[in-house]
């Protein structure tokens, strides 16, 4: 197994570069040479985030739909007995939506990767931000990569 300067779940880095990883094994290794462009910016942490609001706002719409016609109900007396599933109902798609609204607008520090074969990946920088790493980290890549590599934070 090799060992990492700089490792967060999704990446490692190394001497021969960097180390794509799932489950901290790595599937694909992009050497330093192959690298077109670097970049540290801030932005969005998930790749699909717009997809994952509007599911939090379909969620969360339901909810709000739901509650507001057991109010109804309820305010009506068209029913005498409520059981606890029907209150449950908008609870938990109200929840789920919120965490999905919420990661869906989380910014923080991302490494955007881009090959000389046009391929491009993001990897968040969280877990090195939160060891305050992320300084080492800048340098060690200015000192392999020179003038491929851009910090826009």
């Amino acid at each position: 197994m090799i060992n990492y300067y700089f490792e967060t779940r999704e990446f490692g880095i190394s001497d021969n570069g960097i180390h794509l990883l799932r489950s901290r094994f790595n599937y694909e290794t992009v050497h330093f040479d192959q690298v077109d462009s670097l970049t540290i910016e801030k932005g969005k942490e998930l790749n699909n985030w717009i997809v994952i609001l509007i599911i939090g706002l379909g969620l969360v719409g339901f909810s709000l739909y739901y509650s507001l016609r057991l109010f109804n109900i309820i305010d009506n007396n068209e029913v005498n007995v409520i059981y606890i599933e029907e209150i449950l109902v908008p609870l938990i798609p109200f929840m789920l939506g919120g965490y999905c609204l919420y990661s869906s607008t989380r910014n923080g520090t991302i490494l955007r990767l881009k090959t000389i074969k046009n391929k491009t990946d993001k990897f968040p920088l969280r877990e090195l931000e939160k060891d305050n790493r992320i300084g080492q980290f800048q340098d060690f890549l200015k000192e392999k990569l020179n003038t491929k590599i851009r910090i826009n934070v």
